[in-house]
């Protein structure tokens, strides 16, 4: 091992010995616990007003769509659909890490 990755991961280790011991570190950890739930909150808002934003994007096409060939319409339609699928499973994937 070099002297550089040493360096680092004694002082990574030393970091975490830390935060995990030290009285000033509460403080610390708990700004950081603060910080981790308002990330949570606004993922979990972004993943969510994503999946909405689609719903009704699918929804105003579907309207709008009448004059296109059947073909164009079900393609457009099939997009939309994946398209909510994979925000919906963003939305439930970042909830659960984030839990």
């Amino acid at each position: 091992m070099s002297t550089a990755k040493f360096l680092l991961y004694a002082a990574a280790g030393a970091a975490i010995v830390y935060l995990l011991t030290a009285d000033k570190a509460k403080g610390l950890r708990d700004e950081i616990a603060d910080n981790a739930g308002e990330w949570k909150d606004k993922l979990g808002k972004l993943a969510s007003d994503t999946s909405d934003s689609l719903t009704d994007l699918k929804k105003r096409i579907k309207k709008e769509a009448g004059s296109l060939t059947d073909d164009a319409r079900e393609k457009i339609t099939s997009i939309l659909d994946e398209g909510t699928k994979t925000a919906k499973s963003v939305k439930n994937s970042a909830a659960k890490q984030l839990s």
